[in-house]
């Protein structure tokens, strides 16, 4: 999950009084099924008892599949003041040669005819908006024409969509000739199919409570991100897979902490949470570029799982994707990082033949969006730039007159003709006629390859508030929820 910015336009206004009726239920939210249902031409509903009504409106029963699809055109409105779909249906017998179908509107059931079937002294309507049709084996049943979305249920409340089942109902969202799938759902019932999505419900109790603490707490803070619906279904908000990952170990871990959320000065805080953090988090300013108390950078001693990756470009690749960017600074001849005080990169330079360009934050990850690998998994690595040697290991000895080691001399120092001190060794060497220095040579490691730029990172997520992997780690150490919250969101209150 990440943060995203979305601008509401002027389609989203076609279902504003729905989206207020809807949140208007203090403990309702609206989760855009994105992954599945977003923009597409037709949504297939699968289920053979189904309530539908306009916005919420009154619900009429249907024992039927349908796969509903937006209709557009001009009709004639035959308003008889029916009462069902049933007895619409039946008085379309009295327009036999009429190409006609029962249509759903904000004042009940009508008919609705097309005006190329022949004139008529009806009212003449022009559908759209949010007009969508219901319709069995390719032929539509009825239609369903209001001043706010369709809504669709399940009588057991959980109903199919495509291969996918979702609990409450399901509001189809149209916008032009595309339609998106909405769940309204209860918070709780919507945390039920998030927390073993985010997180493995094999893990203990204490971490789940952890990530469904948080992510309750991320989905009060986000509500409305997207405009007409509050979150989507996908990662940069949370991952959400209606019933299909719910377990009895993640609805434990939602129930266990029943609207517990984490605040900070008595405020939502903004809870993002990662896979792993290879070690350390970091600041959210060093992120984002906004200083914010509680998401302060620290080691992280509890992470004892953690994803290990390489990434190697060549200058030319490293070329490429600074020309791409419009850095104009030549070839690229090496790259320079900066490292915090847990090991985090926190700015990378490229050195060319024009010039230098540094980058800083996330920036650094998403530099590399547009190489074969995407975007680096984090920012906890170590970079090679070109090949390196490094001897470690060095020994000293004080040898006697008879050439037998006397002493080591790693804690003995020695001053050179300028009068510099240091530790012996090849600058500073001793020499007397009784006793003398052996240097023996350590270990040489050779690290990256010639014309090669070489990232050995851990890790995997923005390293920004929680760690999942480091949450795991603490509950296995015998931390409650709380505790692990407290952990990674820095002065924080848990109620």
């Amino acid at each position: 999950m990440k943060k995203l910015k979305y601008m509401v336009s002027s389609a989203i206004m076609c279902c504003f009084l729905s989206y207020m009726g809807v949140t208007a239920y203090a403990n309702n939210i609206k989760i855009g099924l994105e992954k599945g249902f977003k923009n597409v031409a037709s949504i297939s509903v699968n289920d053979n008892d189904i309530n539908v009504s306009i916005g919420n409106g009154k619900k009429y029963n249907f024992k039927s599949s349908y796969v509903i699809k937006p209709i557009s055109g001009t009709y004639y409105k035959i308003d008889e003041g029916f009462s069902s779909f049933d007895e619409a249906k039946k008085r379309l017998s009295a327009f036999v040669g009429y190409s006609g179908i029962p249509a759903l509107t904000d004042s009940g059931w009508a008919i609705y005819i097309r005006t190329d079937s022949g004139k008529l002294n009806y009212q003449v309507v022009n559908t759209g908006g949010n007009c969508v049709g219901f319709s069995v084996n390719g032929v539509n049943d009825f239609i369903v024409d209001g001043s706010n979305c369709a809504i669709v249920n399940a009588s057991d409340g959980i109903i199919g969509l495509g291969s996918s089942f979702y609990r409450d109902s399901i509001e189809i969202y149209r916008s032009g000739s595309t339609l998106t799938a909405i769940n309204l759902i209860d918070e709780e019932n919507y945390l039920y199919g998030v927390i073993n999505s985010e997180m493995p419900s094999s893990w203990s109790l204490e971490a789940q409570k952890a990530q469904a603490v948080a992510a309750r707490t991320y989905m009060q803070r986000n509500k409305g991100k997207h405009g007409h619906y509050d979150l989507c279904d996908g990662v940069h908000c949370q991952d959400y897979n209606g019933i299909k990952n719910e377990t009895e170990n993640g609805k434990a871990a939602v129930n266990g902490t029943k609207g517990l959320c984490i605040y900070y000065d008595d405020k939502l805080i903004e809870a993002v949470y990662f896979s792993s953090d290879g070690g350390a988090t970091i600041d959210g300013e060093e992120a984002w570029g906004t200083d914010t108390p509680y998401l302060k950078g620290k080691a992280d001693k509890y992470e004892k799982e953690c994803k290990e990756w390489t990434r190697e470009f060549t200058y030319s690749e490293i070329t490429n994707l600074c020309e791409a960017k419009g850095y104009g600074i030549g070839n690229v001849v090496t790259v320079d990082a900066t490292y915090n005080n847990n090991g985090v990169i926190t700015s990378l330079t490229f050195n060319g033949s024009k010039g230098k360009k540094t980058i800083e934050g996330d920036g650094i990850r998403s530099f590399f969006s547009k190489s074969s690998g995407g975007s680096l998994l984090s920012r906890n690595f170590k970079l090679n730039s070109g090949q390196t040697s490094t001897t470690v290991g060095n020994k000293i000895y004080v040898l006697n007159s008879a050439n037998v080691t006397k002493l080591a001399a790693s804690q003995l120092s020695a001053q050179n003709k300028d009068g510099q001190k240091g530790p012996l060794g090849n600058s500073f060497m001793a020499e007397s006629k009784v006793e003398s220095i052996r240097l023996e040579k350590g270990e040489t490691i050779v690290e990256g390859k010639p014309g090669v730029v070489t990232l050995i990172g851990k890790g995997y997520g923005h390293n920004v508030g929680m760690s999942q992997y480091g949450a795991k780690g603490m509950a296995e150490e015998g931390y409650k929820f709380d505790d692990i919250l407290k952990f990674y969101y820095t002065g924080v209150e848990i109620k």
